[in-house]
Parts: C-alpha cells; structure tokens; sequence
C-alpha cells in the first residue's frame, strides 16, 4: 500500500510542477501583477454645491440659484457616469 501512495504522491507532484510551468497568464493575473490603481474620483458629498445646499435647506432658506446649481452638478456627474 505504501508503493501506491508513494507513486500517486510522486505523480500528483510532477502533474502540480507541469501546471505551474505551463501555466498560461490570464486578464486577471496581468492585473494582479501590474500596479496598485487609485482612483482620482471625488465624492460629491463633500462638493461646496452641496454643502451650501445643506446648508440653505437647514436654514429654511433654498435659494433659487443654489437649487440651480445643485441640480447642474448632479446633471454634469450622472451625464459623466452614463457616457
């Protein structure tokens, strides 16, 4: 029993180290192996439209401007996320 052990270990061995060398580089593995990506993507939660607007809407007091550029800002990042 200890031969057939000691060859299907000794085969299973051999078959891992063919893989290994053979082994094809994928998409996923060129990612993997290339540099760390940032992203230059701003939250617009911290945009000072939108404070402002936070702001106003606290106070009771939503100009119409305000409102105005709010909503162009909100308009310029879904057109931007959409195209």
């Amino acid at each position: 029993m200890d031969d057939v052990t000691e060859t299907l270990s000794s085969l299973l061995e051999r078959l891992e180290a063919s893989i290994r060398q053979t082994r094809r580089h994928d998409a996923i593995d060129a990612i993997l192996a290339g540099t760390t990506r940032t992203t230059q993507v701003a939250s617009l939660r911290d945009h000072e439209v939108v404070r402002r607007f936070r702001q106003e809407l606290s106070d009771g007091l939503i100009r119409v401007d305000t409102a105005h550029r709010l909503l162009t800002l909100l308009r310029t990042a879904i057109d931007a996320a959409l195209t």
